[in-house]
């Protein structure tokens, strides 16, 4: 959707000039691409932090149990 610099109307995507005063539109911007997420042997990085912090709980778990008060 483009809006005219000179007369501010509105003009589809498709069209170069204003329908109405003939004056060049603005190029539209490119859009931006997502990044894609970092992957490591089939997983995304957040879930190797999740195992990661799921074994050092169940490892440290049993010892901080034992250590009562």
């Amino acid at each position: 959707m483009a809006t005219c610099p000179s007369c501010n109307t509105w003009n589809p995507d498709d069209k170069v000039v204003c329908w109405r005063c003939q004056t060049p539109l603005p190029k539209p911007e490119p859009r931006r691409s997502r990044r894609t997420p970092r992957v490591y042997w089939g997983l995304p990085l957040w879930a190797w932090v999740a195992l990661f912090l799921f074994f050092l709980f169940n490892l440290f778990l049993p010892i901080f149990l034992r250590m009562g008060p």
